[in-house]
């Protein structure tokens, strides 16, 4: 996928996320909203709008596709809880713990994309990709401890899901990668 296609992709599958999340806080004067099942849509729609997309065109296609989604799905849920479970434990350190949610989220994310996809990813792209993950995770640490439905607080998750989604995209998946295959260039005699 071409870089500018999947930052496209991941910027709106950052803008879709924040709405998922946020809009139900908006409306829940009106009506019962669980927050609970909404945890679960930012990983469906990056699974959806960015890993999904990446699958080669080999066999399988359809099964590689519900299984990046479930992944992606299951790779957010996890980052979330390790940061809201370890949050109360650790008060004061709101920002670092949400950081190693962020980075957590795109080590599955890794993971996943290395088997699935499959894609293969050097060192340099990872640990990029964990930089930008551990940020855009203090960016949500700065969220959170900030009052939900401000405008400060709306700001900072909306600025969360648009850095961490398209950064880590692009970090991750938007170099080109060499193929798996080995060529053989010389003889050993």
């Amino acid at each position: 996928m071409f870089p500018a296609r999947l930052l496209t992709l991941s910027t709106i599958s950052g803008m879709l996320s924040y709405l998922s999340v946020s809009l139900p806080h908006f409306f829940s004067t009106w009506f019962a909203i669980s927050d609970d099942g909404l945890f679960f849509l930012p990983g469906l729609l990056f699974g959806m709008f960015v890993l999904a997309p990446l699958a080669r065109n080999t066999s399988y296609r359809i099964g590689r596709w519900i299984g990046l989604v479930v992944f992606s799905v299951c790779a957010w849920y996890v980052a979330v809880s390790v940061g809201f479970q370890v949050l109360p434990k650790v008060q004061s350190a709101t920002i670092l713990s949400c950081g190693i949610s962020g980075s957590i989220g795109v080590l599955l994310l890794a993971l996943v994309s290395r088997i699935l996809i499959p894609w293969r990813f050097d060192l340099a792209s990872l640990l990029m990709a964990l930089v930008v993950g551990f940020l855009g995770g203090c960016i949500f640490g700065l969220a959170v401890r900030v009052p939900r439905a401000s405008l400060a607080g709306e700001a900072l998750y909306l600025a969360g899901f648009l850095f961490w989604q398209p950064s880590v995209a692009i970090s991750v998946f938007g170099r080109p990668k060499p193929s798996f295959e080995v060529k053989w260039t010389g003889d050993t005699g």
